[in-house]
């Protein structure tokens, strides 16, 4: 029995070790993201509004996609930071905002009470979140003005990393 006890130890203990070493040892935030570089997934989806809206319709500017919950605290939070970003870039940089895994009612009285002034898309069935790879909310990908998804940011955007994200975008709009 005692041979059997030494056998196991090393069983559990390497992957524990192994686990804990590169489990803690990467950034949560920097969950990678399969589109980084390639075009933005093509889409047709209606917004809160009842307007349809295609990612053909995005291109030529660079673009800002949030997903974001009406449940989701930190989407408080976010929603602040994207309305400060629509009065600082104004036409220059398109916000859409995707509801994840949430209602419509829900989603207006959001935007009623935090405000927010840019399309919302509706994704029933979760659709366009799967073609981005979301895992949770809050969850942002930056499109450059030529329809390449060039950045994520896996939960709340904050001002600087909204601006170190949109400058980029923006120069490179300007080299066009």
């Amino acid at each position: 029995m005692r041979h059997l006890r030494w056998l196991l130890i090393p069983i559990v203990l390497v992957p524990l070790v192994w686990v804990l070493n590169f489990g803690f040892g990467r950034d949560p935030a920097e969950i990678p993201s399969q589109l980084i570089g390639k075009p933005l997934p093509s889409f047709r989806l209606v917004t809160l509004d009842g307007q349809t809206m295609t990612a053909e319709q995005l291109r030529g500017k660079p673009i800002l996609i949030n997903f974001w919950a009406s449940w989701c605290a930190p989407c408080v939070a976010e929603h602040a930071i994207l309305s400060d970003a629509q009065r600082r870039y104004g036409d220059r940089i398109t916000i859409v905002g995707v509801l994840y895994q949430d209602t419509a009612d829900r989603g207006r009285t959001f935007v009623a009470r935090y405000g927010g002034d840019w399309p919302i898309l509706l994704d029933p069935g979760g659709t366009l979140a799967l073609d981005f790879g979301v895992t949770g909310p809050p969850e942002s990908y930056f499109v450059d003005a030529a329809g390449i998804v060039r950045a994520k940011q896996f939960g709340p955007l904050t001002d600087a990393v909204l601006a170190a994200r949109v400058a980029p975008l923006l120069a490179a709009a300007i080299d066009r």
